[in-house]
């Protein structure tokens, strides 16, 4: 695929031997997340290399979605996908896909990453006899929320919380 300034840009699963560059990528991932939203369950956390280690691996085992984006050959971001039980237990679709994880380095970003990657799950998904695919983003990360409606993902259920804190 051709990125927006006409660069190659590859997707390819990941591998275990990826492990690293993905611990990589988290560790940017979180601290792009707690950067970009104003949310208390942020407040004071760390990221967890060994649990997201875990958990790469984990979906490495289980055949999980996993992708590694490419520009010019250089790894620029990745995509973590699944197959879940609709939100809808009563429903005749029973599964659905889940994006839990879509990351694209800084230097990156508006060249076409994130739609090659997202594409690439939704070839995956639908050749799983899946329909739709759900995510999450935080209202107060913009930049996310104008990547997802270009890409037509559009908002279906609304979270909310309230603290229960003193003072």
């Amino acid at each position: 695929m051709r990125g927006a300034r006409g660069e190659t840009i590859s997707i390819r699963s990941a591998q275990p031997a990826d492990l690293d560059l993905l611990i990589g990528f988290y560790r940017r991932f979180f601290e792009h997340l707690k950067a970009a939203v104003a949310d208390e369950l942020w407040e004071g956390a760390q990221p967890a290399p060994d649990l997201a280690r875990q958990n790469f691996e984990a979906a490495l085992a289980q055949g999980d979605l996993l992708l590694i984006a490419s520009v010019g050959g250089t790894p620029q971001g990745y995509l973590l996908g699944r197959i879940e039980p609709a939100y809808v237990r009563e429903s005749p679709i029973e599964k659905t896909g889940y994006i839990a994880h879509c990351f694209v380095a800084e230097a990156a970003r508006g060249r076409g990453v994130a739609r090659a990657l997202t594409e690439a799950a939704e070839r995956w998904f639908a050749d799983r006899g899946i329909e739709f695919i759900e995510l999450r983003y935080n209202l107060a990360n913009k930049a996310a929320a104008a990547a997802w409606d270009s890409l037509g993902y559009k908002p279906q259920r609304l979270i909310c919380r309230k603290s229960l804190r003193q003072g």
